[in-house]
């Protein structure tokens, strides 16, 4: 804590300093060859010449140009790349009072004499962080100490995003985050979601746009999105990256991916295969207290398990972009995505009496193999009308996913003089099958005086189909418990379109937005010879509004203010939906809930921010009748399963700052600070909770030269408590990394260490239990070092033999 403070202190001191000015300056110009053919692709750096520690870069567009907009007055350089072409820079460019508007002649780059991607230098790297209007950006090359990790490694040292005990992600405090790859839902949750993140290697991430108030272009599902970016190169030529990636704990791990992509005039095609071999163990002591109705106990269990995992993981991504012409561009992408899991958890559990004397012990595990695979194809096609950016986009998906679950669970009660008293053996077979469809399609019109028009339509069905064949072990074999067997079919459409409009004059702007879904779903749960045939269906429209209203304190937009308010909708996932009981333990169980309903929450905002230095944001959440889950106890034994009974009201403030203390220091701190009010009851359980949470990152990215570089991170998550759960003890992580940069700039290797003291512990107490205390204690294999290897390959191969007019333009934006 002491530590903390200094920094602190240290940031007081230095945050009055200078830093890089934004204004109404304009710098254009155009990109061509000796042939005064354009060179799309090309890339611009633009630096201010009084501070060379940034920069903004710019790809040229299908004409070969380029704007660099809302420059503070200074002088400026601008640096021209382009694989085979030799580098171009122009200096002293000056926007002053009398010249806001600099055009640039055309600007001819020379052929070098080797094409290769080594004569090409490297004026500047994206900054690890950039703080948007509406997002933060996270540039995950250059988070040094994820290097050669997985994506929820990244996910968890992105600034607000919190990642808990059962891999659940928030972001700034709002929970159930809507991830998305690519702009595209990925249609998972819970522990299939995480499974996908840590069998995607971050090598094959771009970036991570984080986005706490969603517009209302993106799906109203979920209290925040997460968009994940792949990496698609937009060089002409053939390049591409590989990244391998290891690190060792108790268990090694290993994520490498290799990236390649071929541009020409006339097509893009990109592809990308990545492997990663995951393994983890979770080492967990609970202890369950249980009293009568006069408050005196009655017995307890107090249980020991260990839980080890492996899983390898393969993803595959083939696409193309045909440039029909100028300004038509037609796509595919073909994914797929396999992840084979093996995992083995042993237990003890003993059982006492009122005087805590030894009534019985109870040994058990259970050994699973899983099969899961999902493979898609999206179909797209961006259409630009003019040069203005009014564009129409089309995108159709289809999605599969086929899992497969094989689980043998022995267990035994032994007398407390060791005599056995009695076992079973149970085996599970969950097989489960689920289809998407979608389609989708957004038209955005810019106007003049900074206008913008944009609406959509989307329509998507999800047909699910699973299976839990429980089998009790007889004399004669395993034989059905049709009591516990089930098979359970959910089908979900929804339908829904949106407009927008945005609007900025001097000091003010204003964006609205309307979003409509209308939603459709039904559920059947087929009989068998001990349940009945059952079923249900949920029909509902509703209209998600939201609205931003900025202000800048002063001429340059330095300094501004933003008000929103949102409205989201939380539906259950899918497996929430399904009333399988689930086996963890003889004393623990888990199940879906048919009766469970979407609820809603109402978010507003107040955001200050000083350029990318300074972000605080006050904010104030609405959440009634919200779904969660909910542990009842039966006969000993710990069922928990959701229910719709919180009413939450959520004060949160979130701070951001980032400054450099020297040239070679950028430190940056952020922190999510929220007072949660939960109430209600269900099934016997009542909550009342007053609760304060907090989260502080903090990060130090050091610079030694051109070719090294560090990173010191600090995670302090304070005490997480949510619904039933309260943490007792509040862990923290300490994790850094070292990168050198070889090969001409080409690769580099980095080195990091992850929860360096081995300090990411979880203590927990469920609460709200009628007449029982529990507490639980688990550590994970958190402690790791790692190496990972970087290289960027590449050679210009496409000669310029016509005109670049029938290339389509930049891009950055569009749906893949």
């Amino acid at each position: 804590m002491k530590h903390r403070f200094m920094l602190l202190q240290l940031f007081v001191l230095t945050i009055c300093q200078s830093f890089a000015q934004t204004g109404n300056g304009k710098i254009t110009g155009l990109i061509l060859d000796t042939q005064n053919k354009a060179l799309p692709g090309a890339t611009v750096t633009l630096q201010n010449e009084k501070d060379t520690t940034t920069a903004i870069i710019r790809i040229a567009e299908t004409t070969g140009s380029f704007t660099f907009k809302n420059l503070a007055q200074s002088s400026y350089r601008i640096n021209c790349n382009y694989i085979g072409f030799q580098t171009y820079s122009i200096n002293h460019l000056i926007i002053d009072g009398k010249q806001q508007t600099i055009r640039l002649p055309a600007i001819i780059l020379k052929i070098s004499g080797d094409h290769s991607l080594k004569e090409v230098a490297i004026i500047a790297k994206k900054p690890l962080i950039e703080q948007k209007t509406d997002r933060t950006v996270v540039n995950v090359d250059a988070m040094i100490s994820a290097a050669g990790g997985n994506t929820m490694d990244a996910l968890s040292k992105s600034p607000g995003v919190i990642v808990d005990a059962n891999d659940n992600i928030s972001l700034n405090g709002k929970n159930n985050v809507l991830v998305l790859v690519d702009d595209r839902p990925t249609y998972l949750s819970g522990a299939e979601l995480s499974a996908y993140l840590r069998s995607l290697p971050v090598g094959t991430v771009d970036k991570l746009e984080l986005i706490s108030t969603p517009p209302a272009r993106y799906d109203a599902s979920g209290g925040a999105v997460i968009n994940i970016i792949l990496k698609k190169n937009k060089i002409a030529g053939f390049n591409g990256n590989i990244n391998v990636g290891f690190n060792q704990g108790v268990y090694s791990r290993s994520n490498d991916a290799l990236n390649v992509n071929f541009r020409t005039t006339k097509f893009n095609l990109f592809s990308s295969l990545s492997y990663s071999f995951d393994q983890n163990f979770s080492q967990e002591t609970f202890s369950r207290y249980f009293y009568n109705a006069g408050g005196l106990l009655n017995s307890a269990t107090l249980q020991d398990s260990y839980y080890k995992y492996r899983s390898v993981g393969w993803n595959g991504r083939l696409g193309m972009d045909v440039f029909a012409s100028p300004n038509t561009t037609l796509g595919f992408v073909l994914t797929g995505n396999t992840r084979p899991k093996t995992d083995l958890l042993n237990y003890t559990s003993r059982r006492f009496n009122d005087n805590m004397l030894l009534d019985s012990i109870g040994r058990g595990y259970t050994n699973g193999k899983y099969k899961g695979q999902n493979g898609g194809i999206n179909l797209n096609i961006t259409h630009k009308f003019d040069q203005t950016g009014r564009q129409l986009t089309a995108n159709l998906d289809y999605l599969h996913f086929l899992n497969d679950a094989d689980q043998l669970s022995p267990f035994a009660f032994y007398q407390a003089d060791g005599s056995l008293s009695s076992s079973q053996r149970y085996r599970f077979l969950q097989p489960s099958n689920i289809n998407i469809f979608s389609g989708k399609a957004d038209y955005t019109y810019p106007s003049e005086k900074k206008t913008e028009f944009d609406a959509g339509i989307k329509y998507s069905r999800v047909a699910t189909d699973n299976q839990l064949q429980w089998f009790n072990q007889e004399q004669s074999g395993f034989t059905p418990d049709y009591g516990k067997t089930n098979h359970f079919r959910y089908s979900e459409n929804i339908n829904a379109a949106y407009v927008s409009f945005k609007k900025e004059w001097k000091h003010w702007g204003v964006q609205t937005g309307l979003r409509i879904e209308n939603t459709n779903a039904s559920g059947h749960q087929f009989k068998n010879p001990a349940i009945p045939d059952s079923s249900f269906s949920k029909n509902y429209t509703h209209v998600f509004p939201t609205i931003y209203l900025s202000y800048k304190l002063d001429n340059a937009g330095n300094n501004t203010l933003v008000l929103s308010y949102s409205e989201r909708i939380r539906r259950p996932g899918y497996q929430q939906l399904n009333p399988f009981l689930f086996y963890h333990d003889q004393f623990t169980y888990t199940s879906g809930n048919p009766n469970v309903s979407p609820y809603y929450n109402r978010y507003f905002d107040l955001k200050y921010s000083y350029k990318q230095y300074i972000g605080i944001t006050a904010g104030y959440g609405i959440g009634n009748n919200e779904s969660q889950s909910l542990t009842t106890v039966s006969d000993n034994v710990f069922i928990t399963r959701p229910y719709n009974f919180i009413n939450n009201r959520t004060y949160s403030l979130i701070p951001y700052f980032s400054f450099e203390p020297a040239h070679w220091w950028n430190f940056r701190i952020n922190a999510v600070l929220l007072y949660i009010l939960n109430k209600g009851n269900a099934e016997g359980v009542v909550i009342r909770q007053n609760t304060n949470v907090h989260e502080i990152e903090i990060s130090n990215e050091l610079q030694s030269g051109h070719s090294w570089s560090a990173e010191i991170d600090g995670f302090f998550p304070g005490k997480q408590t949510f619904g039933q759960s309260r943490g007792d003890k509040a862990g923290y992580n300490i994790s850094g990394g070292i990168r050198k940069s070889v090969l001409n700039g080409q690769g580099s290797i980095s080195i990091n260490a992850n929860d360096i003291f081995h300090t990411l512990n979880f203590s927990t107490q469920t609460i709200g239990i009628n007449q029982v205390n529990a507490f639980s204690n688990r550590s994970t294999d958190s402690r790791r070092i790692g190496i990972s290897f970087a290289y960027r390959f590449g050679k210009a191969v496409n000669a310029r033999k016509r005109n670049d007019s029938s290339s389509a333009e930049d891009e950055k934006g569009r749906t893949n």
